[in-house]
């Protein structure tokens, strides 16, 4: 009898502690969630945020490693955008399997839009040659399991959470898991929403900075007209000193316009294109620098007519027109091409803006820095990416290609694809 009861008692004990251990680790968990959704609220960085939300989890789940990772919508990518725990190379050595066709866990995921528990999956790895990329890390480390949630964001699959860990995930933990994804989808969610609203709000104030200072120029020059007839004509009546003044007024008048165009010029919207369409509008913007600058610039374009819609055309222009400011300021080139081109699946347009000067060098890279930025924002709000491409002097293909690629469909499609159907028709 006392056998039974001292039995009796451990086992009680057993289910206290693990009721006791069960009750830390949720505390863990939601503490670790009320953290993530604080950075989220809060933190105005993309990377901080994601960074910091694959930290907590595999601090909180004990794993080895963690992930988010985002899907490029053009190229199929995978960018590990948020990590803790990987090696520096292993997100490039990650997307170089996906290239040779590897069968990676996290696309099951996204792809199937389910939560994924690959158990054994680093001994499946190591004998697969199409993860040869990863190999070597994998045979230094004991990572054994990899588990995967799909980042879900208004029903559409934007990337996973995922990361390595050497115990099999219990239900709880995989629901944690689950939670953080949506913390992280969030996140991007917000950062790509904020970035288009700041590209149009930026779009929209040059446009009213434009209006206003055309009208401040126009009155400028109105003024510095009136000032030079009455000069013309009291020149034989007025005094030295008089003379003087007025001359010193108009040459004020002729400063302020100058500063004034200087900003319009800086700031407007680029008045042809709404007229010509964006191919004719980059020859002629071309043909004006090469005019003035002695450089030889060209088109090529496999459509003279493409219809891009007013916001993109704006952006597209800019993209070029920073483009080729650059080749002229900074790359010592004698020649640049612009080409637009579809892709063979018809799905992207890519504009590139290829030169042959000297290539991007470290003491010339803070000078276009700041452009590259303005493109790539521009780019980056419909949807596509900017690529930039640099080889030196003695390279044979020596020179600069800056690539912009965007989604793109026909206004044709867009039309079919977004016309009511008529209430006649059937099936």
């Amino acid at each position: 009898m006392r056998h039974l009861k001292c039995a009796g008692q451990s086992k009680g004990w057993a289910l206290r502690f693990r009721l006791a251990d069960l009750t830390v680790r949720n505390r863990r968990k939601l503490a670790a969630f009320t953290r993530a959704a604080s950075a989220v609220a809060c933190e105005t960085r993309l990377d901080i945020v994601l960074d910091q939300l694959a930290a907590e989890v595999r601090e909180t789940v004990e794993m080895a490693t963690c992930a988010v990772i985002l899907v490029d919508e053009i190229t199929g990518a995978l960018n590990h955008v948020g990590k803790a725990g990987l090696p520096d190379d292993y997100a490039h050595r990650l997307e170089t399997c996906r290239q040779l066709g590897a069968p990676l866990v996290t696309m099951t995921a996204i792809n199937e839009r389910r939560v994924v528990v690959a158990l054994k999956w680093r001994e499946q790895m190591l004998t697969d040659p199409r993860f040869a990329p990863i190999q070597s890390i994998l045979r230094t480390v004991d990572w054994d399991t990899y588990v995967v949630v799909p980042l879900i964001a208004r029903d559409k699959v934007i990337g996973a959470l995922g990361g390595y860990i050497d115990h099999d995930p219990g239900r709880d933990d995989i629901r944690f898991i689950a939670a953080m994804g949506d913390q992280a989808a969030v996140a991007v969610t917000n950062a790509r929403m904020f970035a288009r609203l700041e590209i149009q709000a930026a779009r929209e104030e040059r446009r009213k900075l434009a209006r206003d200072m055309h009208d401040s120029v126009t009155q400028a020059l109105f003024s510095l007209s009136l000032r030079t007839k009455a000069l013309e004509l009291g020149v034989d009546s007025a005094d030295k000193l008089e003379l003087v003044e007025q001359l010193k007024q108009l040459h004020e008048l002729v400063c302020g316009a100058q500063a004034e165009m200087r900003a319009l010029i800086m700031h407007r919207r680029p008045a042809p294109l709404g007229e010509e369409g964006l191919i004719p509008s980059i020859r002629k913007h071309l043909a004006a620098i090469a005019a003035r600058e002695a450089i030889d610039l060209s088109v090529e374009s496999d459509d003279e007519f493409y219809e891009f819609g007013e916001a993109l055309d704006e952006d597209l222009f800019m993209v070029v027109s920073e483009a080729i400011h650059n080749v002229v300021k900074h790359a010592h080139a004698t020649s640049a091409i612009v080409q637009i081109t579809r892709q063979l699946d018809k799905s992207a347009v890519r504009l590139s803006v290829i030169d042959n000067g000297i290539g991007i060098t470290e003491s010339k890279s803070d000078h276009q820095s700041f452009g590259l930025v303005s493109m790539n924002d521009r780019v980056k709000a419909h949807g596509g990416y900017l690529s930039v491409h640099s080889k030196p002097v003695g390279h044979p293909h020596h020179g600069t290609t800056v690539c912009a690629t965007v989604p793109y469909s026909p206004p044709a499609a867009r039309v079919i694809a977004t016309e009511p159907r008529s209430q006649g028709s059937h099936g």
